[in-house]
């Protein structure tokens, strides 16, 4: 877990939980779904992606990346969402959702690292590939400015394929993408079938960082019918209270809501 510098000091006075989020992202889902599941009181600084909040020399002092979500706790800067998990389940330790024996602790940590290692090629080049290259296109100067801003090239090469003249994530890098959510949606199934969540026999932080995905990707229409028992742990995450507050009432803001 990386702790950040930031170099907008600001934040460096904020007292109790403050979350930058987006009301459609996975990711900043997942935390608020950890945060409702603990009963955390925080403040919610909401960014709309599509009218490029993100991008500005203030957001890129808190988080430089660029990305959502980044916590502030009493003045302590978090991003990376999985790391924000772990950080609160360490620092609000009751509810505690790491509630397994000690063999299936690596478990956990392994199903947060695949959910960060393949949100950039799998569900968020699914996600990108779906939507009207059109609707994405930003001005030169946005872009411009974006690429002053983001010192990560992962990051810088995923966004040029919108950005750059006649690039765009083709059908290829879609069924590359689907391909590796496929293969990990067959294992997930297959340890459902005999289990009611993901490690051992408690709802945990895996559970909690996956299931907002399963939402993004529903929302895009990727199929789910060849995992049942997939299909049925997510029917039982969605309908607990935590879920609907964190995921499906942010998700039915309009881009205009705070």
């Amino acid at each position: 877990m990386v702790v950040v510098e930031p170099k907008n000091t600001a934040v460096l006075e904020y007292e109790g939980l403050h979350l930058y989020h987006a009301h459609r992202s996975n990711c900043s889902g997942r935390v608020r779904l950890l945060l409702e599941e603990k009963g955390l009181p925080w403040v919610s600084h909401h960014i709309q992606l599509a009218k490029r909040e993100n991008v500005t020399e203030d957001y890129f002092g808190i988080n430089p990346k660029g990305v959502v979500p980044s916590l502030i706790h009493d003045g302590k800067v978090v991003t990376e969402s999985n790391d924000i998990l772990a950080y609160l389940e360490e620092a609000y330790p009751d509810p505690g959702f790491r509630a397994v024996s000690d063999q299936f602790q690596p478990e956990i940590d392994q199903w947060l690292k695949l959910s960060g290692d393949t949100h950039m090629p799998g569900i968020k080049t699914i996600q990108y590939y779906k939507i009207n290259a059109a609707a994405m296109k930003k001005t030169d100067e946005e872009v411009a400015l974006y690429r002053r801003l983001q010192k990560d090239p992962a990051y810088l090469e995923f966004h040029g394929k919108h950005d750059l003249p006649g690039q765009s994530f083709s059908s290829g890098d879609a069924d590359k993408a689907q391909s590796l959510m496929d293969g990990i949606f067959v294992n997930m199934d297959g340890i459902l079938a005999n289990n009611e969540w993901l490690v051992g026999d408690a709802y945990t932080l895996a559970d909690i960082s996956w299931s907002p995905s399963i939402t993004t990707l529903m929302g895009g229409d990727y199929d789910f019918d060849a995992y049942p028992h997939l299909k049925a742990w997510y029917d039982r995450i969605s309908k607990r209270p935590a879920f609907e507050k964190a995921i499906t009432e942010w998700r039915a803001r309009t881009w205009d809501d705070h």
